[in-house]
């Protein structure tokens, strides 16, 4: 099993996740996830401190994924505080079932050997240029995210162990071939009858919402009134775009720029070469008498690359067709390059050349002429960067301005906003668990609820995003509180109206079920039923609840009766009258099969997760 589990950890799909971990890596720091770095936590799993700065970062990336799958649904989504509230809690059990894998992993002592780890990371294209692993590359993108590479080694391996350990979890179910032709009978079956709606519309004008319930309503369900604590931000931001915006740069700038620095307009010559090997060997002369007779076959006709794969001495350049690559000074033997360098046309051969391994026939294989780009070309790129420069020393001179203003008059924006040429602006309300987007980044969001400014009326210390800064103070702010009766009033009634009208269609439904049953005859003006003509179970027209009940219903030589509620409130009853077997699809066995393996997979994995959260200490503080 564990040797199955090794050869999983080389699998391409163990590529894709640790892409996905570099990734999400790379942007956030592998300190979030190690736990370091932050004093506030959400969770600790076994004494292991999960941070809210990990948690915030892993919840913003969930919240841009759903929004890029649902688009614009998503703000419906969003506008649900219960829906919101509950997708941080998932993220957070998310993230603690992944310490829970990780330390399983490392009682079982699964671990990936130092070497595996060592290729995995070489194998990591943000680690790579050109196909190749960089080191200075690897270092560059590790400093930058603020660790040293045993941090990451010690990350690494830990992910791995977690996916190694799931993969031998979850990698081993299987379905039996009748377990599937079952599965596929069931799915494939369709049914047939008819159902009848009753509108919760017509039941109205019999709803009567008292005050007493609406108050009984309220008092025992407080927490559904509860409001978070939510501040509304004024701010001032300084953003690098806008300075840049604002540089003016002259033509005699581009100009003297482009004159002062013509290495940075010119492009070096580039040109390859191939070569034939004969090296000496004991006999100068026999090797001599060989090179030559490679020359006179060039000189006949044969291609240089068949040559040089069956002729010449240098086994790995021959492979090959002879290849060298890029002709540098000083990068091969000197008759070498003279020789090359001597080639002015593509595909140019050379005279035979001696040096200190042997006799050489140099072919040019690649020549790319040395380029010096005119101005006009460039103005652009010149006055663009130029612009850049002024600007980041600009940028910068503001952004110290205005953290020094802000903080010397603490209890207004205004002054900085003058001096500086910004304008006070006003946000949305904002909520710490459910900030607005454009006002959800951590660094923000820790200045906003802070106690200088959420208390004391004071300005922010100055917010470094990206590419901008900010200083922000509180507008006004509610403190967290059980929203008033009067400011729900409206809500609960409506609310309660609309349970009763749903209380009374089901049961003038039930007392229509009840005479079906009894084989009574409605007539149309009492209710109208619809035809079910061979419904599947998935998909189709009919309502997804009418859909539902008409599969869970039993079939019998009698008719069969049924009532459900639907998703807008109406009441339906339903007749189911003929079942069709399902067929199974020979073409489909195998999406069968994974459909059975991936339940049974969810299963597991519930159940082992399960299973170490009852016997691990875990303390929520989301």
């Amino acid at each position: 099993m564990l040797d199955r589990i090794r050869e999983g950890a080389q699998g391409p799909i163990v590529r894709v996740i640790l892409f996905l971990i570099i990734i999400a890596f790379a942007f956030t720091g592998v300190s979030a996830y190690l736990g370091g770095g932050a004093s506030d936590y959400v969770a600790k799993v076994n004494d292991q401190e999960i941070s809210r700065a990990a948690f915030e970062r892993q919840y913003q990336n969930h919240r841009s994924m759903m929004e890029q799958q649902f688009g614009d649904m998503f703000n419906l989504l969003a506008a649900d505080e219960n829906y919101m509230r509950q997708m941080r809690r998932d993220v957070l059990e998310q993230m603690i079932e992944e310490q829970l894998a990780v330390e399983l992993a490392g009682k079982l002592g699964i671990k990936q050997s130092s070497q595996a780890l060592r290729n995995q990371i070489r194998q990591m294209p943000e680690f790579q240029d050109g196909g190749q692993f960089d080191n200075n590359r690897y270092l560059r993108i590790l400093n930058n995210a603020g660790f040293t590479p045993e941090m990451f080694r010690d990350y690494l391996q830990a992910e791995m162990s977690r996916i190694m350990m799931l993969q031998g979890t979850l990698g081993s179910e299987f379905a039996l071939p009748h377990e599937i032709e079952r599965l596929q009978r069931l799915q494939n079956e369709r049914r047939s009858g008819r159902f009848a709606t009753i509108s919760v519309e017509r039941f109205a004008d019999q709803v009567d919402v008292t005050d007493e319930a609406v108050e009984n309503f309220y008092f025992d369900n407080q927490e559904q009134f509860r409001q978070e604590e939510r501040i509304r931000l004024a701010y001032v931001v300084l953003d690098y775009n806008d300075v840049v915006a604002s540089i003016e740069v002259s033509e005699d700038e581009v100009r003297a720029y482009y004159e002062q620095n013509p290495a940075a307009f010119s492009s070096e010559e580039i040109r390859s070469i191939a070569h034939i090997l004969v090296e000496f060997g004991e006999n100068e002369d026999a090797a001599y008498e060989r090179i030559q007779e490679i020359q006179a076959r060039l000189e006949a006709g044969e291609d240089f690359a068949d040559l040089a794969a069956a002729e010449s001495d240098d086994i790995f350049s021959g492979e090959d067709g002879g290849e060298l690559g890029r002709l540098e000074r000083d990068s091969f033997d000197p008759d070498l390059e003279d020789a090359g360098f001597a080639l002015t046309e593509v595909g140019e051969v050379s005279d035979i050349v001696r040096s200190e391994f042997g006799f050489h026939l140099v072919k040019l294989t690649e020549l790319v002429p040395a380029e010096t780009s005119s101005f006009a070309d460039v103005a652009d790129d010149i006055r663009r960067n130029i612009a850049q420069v002024e600007a980041e020393r600009r940028y910068f001179e503001m952004q110290q301005q205005l953290a020094r203003v802000t903080f010397e008059v603490p209890d207004t924006l205004d002054v900085a906003a003058e001096e500086l040429g910004l304008t006070v602006q006003t946000s949305p309300w904002i909520r710490r668990n459910d900030a607005p987007e454009g006002y959800d980044d951590p660094r923000l969001l820790a200045e906003a609820f802070s106690d200088d400014v959420r208390e004391m009326d004071m300005n922010s210390e100055l917010i470094e995003l990206d590419r901008r800064s900010l200083v922000v103070r509180a507008d006004d702010y509610e403190p967290a509180r059980i929203r008033d009766l009067a400011e729900v009033r409206q809500d609960i009634e409506a609310y309660l109206a609309e349970q009763q009208a749903e209380r009374l269609a089901a049961e003038y439904a039930a007392t229509l079920l009840a005479q079906l049953q009894a084989g009574e005859r409605l007539d149309s003006e009492t209710i109208e039923f619809r035809v079910i003509d061979a419904a599947p179970r998935f998909g189709g027209e009919l309502p997804g609840a009418v859909r539902q009940q008409l599969f869970r219903m039993p079939h019998s030589d009698e008719a069969s009766f049924a009532t459900v509620t639907l998703a807008n409130g109406d009441a339906a009853i339903i007749e189911l009258t003929d079942i069709m077997p399902g067929v199974p699809d020979a073409a489909e066995q195998q999406r069968f099969g994974r459909q059975i393996e991936g339940q049974r997979s969810e299963l597991a994995y519930q159940a082992l997760m399960d299973g170490l959260k009852s016997k691990a200490k875990i303390e929520r503080r989301l």
